[in-house]
């Protein structure tokens, strides 16, 4: 049998083959980088992404990143720490230092009471500083940013772009510096660099931390919802790895793949990388993934998808477990009030925390208002076999 390589790649912050179903936000970017090459600048909003975790956020970025370096703009993607040892200031500055390769400029911009001053590169900014604390202000690190951007397009290149990834873990005065920065930059007509911003982490936590840090965000920033994939681009994600690396599916195999996934986009690598596994080959040398091989792959991806749904069951407090319980006794879907009446409260306002906490680690979705439903296929048969087992009503 021929070697081929691996279509699916499954685990935390790997990318996909091709990313499936984010048309739209790509479409976004590259219209951001068509008007840095042909204006100078563009009028786009910067970016807030959220979505629960294995929905192809990093992924988002790194296409993002690549599209950036392609048309001639500098792409910095940095991590924020979850033990906040290291602010994302100080991340942004060593990143920007490295891609750079230079000492930092000497020419620097100043905050001087509540103004903010920066003729730099070409373009001059200046803004009265009202209603952020100037305690939290870094006049360093804006000025930095900014002539990095002229850097950058000093050297030929068309901008800068900061991708900020985990966004739930920012400490306070970095978000509030950035957001400072791009207010000033966006009360430019002209004149304005060409820089954008784009954080990405979980939902409610990375906008609510963005939101917070900013006093004009609704003008600011524009807000993207990674979910799942439709179905069209899960059979999508499943099937043009495989015709790449010069296998085939059966229309069977490939409706049964689709439908374990749920079209979550981290169990289309997970099915997919133990499917192509199994893989056999036809008479003219063709690797086919068939409805046996499939079936089989499912079956044998069962503890790693598994372990999914476990971690999310450790992570849920006590009520929450109960929700769970509840939910997959009822089918997988209720809504808020009768969620509520399953768990012996009175009113949904008293599970309201619970459930915002498993719809933010995605362990359930809301995919209406007031309805509740899994976050993950498979996890209502899992849930009632570990409720039993754990002797919970």
């Amino acid at each position: 049998m021929p070697v081929l390589d691996g279509p699916f790649f499954p685990g935390a912050g790997t990318s996909p083959w091709r990313l499936e179903g984010r048309e739209e936000e790509i479409r976004l970017w590259e219209r951001v980088m068509a008007d840095f090459a042909m204006f100078g600048r563009t009028q786009a909003r910067h970016l807030v992404i959220q979505g629960v975790r294995g929905v192809g956020k990093t992924s988002l970025l790194k296409e993002f990143a690549e599209t950036a370096l392609r048309e001639g703009c500098l792409a910095i993607r940095v991590r924020c720490q979850s033990s906040g040892r290291e602010s994302l200031m100080d991340r942004i500055r060593a990143s920007l230092d490295q891609a750079l390769e230079q000492e930092q400029p000497t020419r620097r911009s100043a905050v001087t009471g509540v103004e903010v001053r920066t003729p730099l590169g070409g373009f001059g900014l200046e803004r009265q500083v009202s209603e952020a604390d100037p305690t939290l202000l870094d006049s360093a690190f804006m000025g930095s940013v900014l002539a990095a951007t002229a850097q950058v397009v000093h050297r030929g290149g068309i901008g800068l772009a900061i991708l900020v990834d985990e966004t739930q873990y920012a400490d306070r005065r970095s978000l509030v510096n950035l957001s400072e920065l791009v207010s000033v930059i966006g009360e430019q007509d002209a004149d304005r660099p060409p820089f954008h911003l784009a954080f990405a982490g979980l939902p409610k936590d990375t906008a609510a931390k963005v939101t917070r840090s900013s006093s004009h965000a609704e003008r600011v920033y524009r807000r993207i919802d990674l979910g799942h994939l439709d179905p069209d681009s899960a059979r999508d994600a499943l099937q043009l790895p495989v015709q790449a690396a010069g296998g085939r599916w059966t229309e069977p195999a490939l409706d049964l793949a689709v439908e374990a996934s749920g079209c979550y986009p981290a169990f289309i690598q997970e099915y997919g990388a133990a499917i192509w596994e199994l893989r056999h080959t036809d008479e003219q040398g063709i690797a086919v993934l068939d409805e046996r091989v499939a079936a089989r792959g499912i079956e044998l991806a069962g503890p790693q998808i598994e372990s999914y749904f476990d971690a999310a069951w450790e992570a849920a407090p006590p009520l929450g477990r109960q929700c769970l319980v509840a939910l997959a006794e009822a089918g997988g879907q209720l809504r808020m009030g009768e969620l509520a009446s399953a768990v012996g409260k009175s009113s949904s306002s008293e599970i309201s925390w619970v459930v915002d906490d498993l719809t933010r680690r995605g362990t359930c979705l809301k995919p209406a208002r007031g309805v509740v439903v899994f976050g993950r296929a498979g996890m209502q048969d899992w849930v009632l076999e570990r409720a039993a087992d754990e002797g919970i009503a």
